[in-house]
């Protein structure tokens, strides 16, 4: 009996749930949330949006911001997704030029998610959680097995230079595969994976990373390695193409560790190796979902840098503090008299599997909270003796909601260097939600914007040509007016943090995850 059968074998019979119930009583503060959730499939491009105020938004920006994020859990039966990270995925592109803005929107069309669409029927296939109010047969776990798993739905990439007719663009997730996106259709073109004479990656990264002056692009893959039957880390330089890639260096993981996201210095790699595992084993209980395996060793958390000049690796970096045990998003690295300096988002160690369950998404009551479950924090790495030193973020303020951001932002030219000034996003409840701008060498200057009943998301850094100042510059996000149960494109000043002027849209833009600037498309 093969692996794969043994593993089906053990199957349970096809589990029941309850469906979501319904909102909690609305408040001042969850209006709408209920519609912020739900799907918006339709295709549409180039439609042209007013300004808000007539004082229009600042003639220099020219490029698109493109947002990737869960946007359909359903297909016409009764069956919807469990975790809203399985919702399949679709771009949102906002094209600046001359003071004016475009609006396009598509689906990616994978190849699963339009069997679903052709059979008006959810078509089994792997999902990070069940599906509700009825899992998987046995008879359909054979076909998820054939049709495995392809929603991108997490984040768009460019492959080489800021040049249109250069490279490639990837919708991108955790997945080790991707799809190549046409940029202005926003159709899919074709799937890429890794060939078989790499290996078999088990898990890659949504958060690709530039290198410091440079047009290349790291990313990792975890390889199975069937002699000590854990993967090893495998750092890829990409040039131009999915084609055109190497393997910078190697190490064998200790476990198979769930890894997010990494950072870059100019010289390194940051990886941090969290002591959360997916048991592949325990999977057959849950028909095979991977976030129903998860589970917390006891080990500490690991760090390894990757010198990215010429593949050594520096291991050593260790701590078991226990509020570094999991991390999601790393915002930025760089170098500092004999240290490697991280600043990322802790958050609890079962946060992927948790906070986008969608039963608890709709059902968050009102607690008396005053800040996030999760938080920055900065990690100093001595390369002289491998300490680990774990420091909070300033906060002269003394406002705990400062501090427990997600989703952080900074001027991308400052990426692999260190930065003053950083952005992010606070969700309390779910939400109550706040834009957050930090200055980490003044803290008592941090900046919020919020609205009750308005849900924003990550926020884009678009920093003003020859600008001297690291803040000068346009925030970029969506937002939802719960109120209205209508999004809108929000820019705010970089330095003051105050409203340069907003668009309402003819079409929402569900909860969603990351976007990514592109200023050769407009």
């Amino acid at each position: 009996m093969t692996p794969l059968l043994a593993l089906l074998s053990l199957l349970p019979a096809a589990l029941s749930f309850s469906l979501p119930a319904a909102s909690p009583s609305e408040s001042e503060y969850n209006q709408g949330w209920g519609n912020f959730l739900e799907d918006e499939v339709s295709t549409f491009t180039d439609l042209s949006l007013a300004w808000e105020r007539d004082t229009g938004i600042p003639s220099w920006i020219k490029g698109s911001y493109i947002k990737n994020g869960p946007a359909r859990k359903q297909f016409g039966d009764d069956r919807t997704y469990s975790s809203y990270l399985d919702s399949w995925g679709k771009l949102n592109k906002f094209t600046f030029n001359n003071g004016k803005v475009t609006y396009s929107g598509r689906m990616i069309e994978t190849a699963n998610y339009n069997k679903s669409v052709a059979a008006g029927e959810m078509v089994p296939t792997m999902t990070l959680a069940h599906v509700l109010p009825e899992d998987w047969s046995v008879g359909e776990m054979m076909d998820m097995m054939t049709n495995m798993y392809d929603n991108t739905n997490v984040l768009l990439w460019k492959l080489g230079p800021k040049d249109a007719s250069v490279g490639q663009y990837l919708a991108v997730t955790d997945f080790p595969q991707a799809h190549e996106i046409d940029p202005h259709t926003l159709a899919v073109k074709s799937k890429k994976t890794l060939p078989i004479t790499d290996g078999i990656s088990m898990a890659s990264c949504a958060h690709w990373r530039r290198e410091v002056g440079r047009d290349t692009s790291l990313q990792y893959h975890m390889l199975y390695n069937p002699l000590t039957m854990k993967p090893d880390f495998a750092l890829y330089r990409f040039g131009d193409t999915w084609e055109d890639r190497e393997v910078i260096g190697k190490f064998k993981m200790p476990h198979g560790s769930v890894i997010h996201m990494f950072s870059n210095t100019e010289n390194f790699a940051v990886i941090a190796v969290y002591p959360v595992v997916m048991d592949f084993l325990g999977m057959a209980s849950h028909h095979m979902h991977p976030f129903e395996s998860l589970k917390k060793l006891d080990a500490p958390t690991l760090f390894y840098l990757i010198n990215t000049n010429d593949g050594s690796v520096i291991s050593g970096f260790e701590t078991s503090d226990p509020e570094m045990v999991f991390a999601t998003h790393h915002m930025n690295a760089w170098e500092e008299e004999g240290e490697v300096v991280v600043d990322l988002c802790s958050n609890p160690w079962d946060a992927l599997a948790t906070f986008m369950d969608i039963p608890t998404m709709m059902n968050s009551s009102l607690t008396d909270n005053h800040k996030a479950d999760f938080v920055m924090k900065r990690i100093r790495l001595n390369l002289a003796d491998k300490s680990v030193k774990i420091e909070d973020w300033p906060n002269a303020l003394g406002i705990p909601l400062l501090n427990t951001l997600d989703f952080p932002a900074i001027n991308e030219n400052y990426m692999g260097m260190k930065n003053r000034y950083a952005y992010g996003w606070a969700s309390i409840d779910y939400w109550r939600q706040t834009l957050v701008k930090k200055d980490l060498e003044a803290s008592e200057n941090d900046k919020t914007w919020s609205v009750n009943s308005h849900y924003p998301g990550e926020l884009w850094f678009i920093p003003r040509p020859g600008a001297e100042l690291e803040d000068d510059g346009v925030l970029v996000t969506v937002v939802f007016n719960g109120e209205k149960s209508q999004s809108y494109l929000l820019l705010l000043d970089g330095q003051t943090f105050e409203e340069i002027n907003r668009s309402y849209l003819p079409v929402n833009v569900p909860f969603s995850f990351h976007g990514n600037w592109f200023p050769e498309l407009y």
